[in-house]
């Protein structure tokens, strides 16, 4: 094949040849994009990541305590629809 263009047995070639670093660094590149990616859904359909919240509480809030997982996903939902009031007008 062409120099552009190698053929795929000279591209699995180079691939069995990458360094171990260059794997790690891909498939850690990979999983932060699909995590961001998950959390961008959740976040688009309205589910809250309770993940997150206890890992931003940790770093900027490490005097408080964070809320356990059912008190936050029961807060959060009070946040969102309220107590029976509708969010619009």
């Amino acid at each position: 094949m062409s120099r552009l263009m190698p053929s795929p047995a000279d591209a699995g070639a180079m691939l069995r040849n990458l360094p171990a670093r260059a794997w790690r660094a891909a498939s850690w590149a990979l999983a932060r994009w699909w995590r961001a990616g998950a959390q961008t859904a959740r976040l688009a359909i309205g589910i809250p990541d309770y993940d997150n919240y206890v890992d931003h509480m940790r770093r900027r809030h490490p005097d408080r305590t964070p809320m356990s997982r059912d008190e936050f996903f029961h807060e959060r939902m009070l946040a969102r629809y309220g107590k029976g009031r509708s969010r619009c007008c």
